[in-house]
């Protein structure tokens, strides 16, 4: 799509159920919220959705692809240094927190807060990208000379730190805490990694 091509309603209303979930949790967004949000007729839900409100937050969860799965995953495809990677990841959700005023957060954490442990359409959502954007942290770590029988659980520690600081970055309306734990990951992985 270029520049002067509008996104149609379909689009407009998977990019407005996204934001507001990141805002506002799953449960705190209705269907004619998002509608309002995308500035598209309410018909178009029950047209472009009929599975209803969980086939919509799937489909957003989908297409929310995040900066910082982006960054990861051009890092892998790249070549990227993994230090390199996940600064920019920091720094884009630095840079979103204090462009919605903190009240955009991750929208696969709201889901799961909301949902998963009752619903298996969006637990499954929240599961392929939790895997997926942690897959390739370790991928990355590996490339970049750790010993694949640590990078998992070293994958697993930054992602649940920059879990944890997002919330905490919320609930402070400060960036801070990423600027907290991105500063204590940064030479714990510098000292596991080969010197560039």
């Amino acid at each position: 799509m270029n520049a002067t091509t509008k996104p149609s309603a379909r689009d407009r209303v998977l990019a407005s159920a996204r934001e507001l979930i990141q805002e506002r949790g799953v449960h705190g967004v209705g269907m004619r919220d998002v509608v309002a949000h995308a500035g598209a007729p309410r018909g178009s839900l029950q047209h472009y959705f009929p599975g209803g409100k969980d086939q919509l937050v799937a489909e957003a969860l989908a297409r929310a692809d995040t900066v910082s799965r982006r960054v990861l995953r051009t890092a892998v495809q790249d070549g990227g240094h993994p230090l390199d990677a996940l600064h920019e990841v920091f720094e884009d959700w630095r840079a979103t927190l204090r462009d919605s005023d903190f009240r955009k957060g991750c929208p696969f954490a709201a889901t799961t807060v909301d949902t998963s442990a009752d619903n298996p359409v969006l637990r499954e959502a929240v599961h392929t990208w939790s895997a997926s954007w942690h897959d390739d942290l370790a991928t990355l770590l590996e490339r970049a000379g750790l010993p694949a029988a640590r990078t998992r659980s070293l994958a697993t520690l930054v992602q649940s730190s920059l879990q944890g600081a997002l919330l905490l970055a919320r609930a402070h309306r400060s960036t801070v805490p990423l600027e907290e734990v991105e500063a204590e990951l940064t030479p714990l992985l510098a000292a596991l990694l080969p010197a560039r």
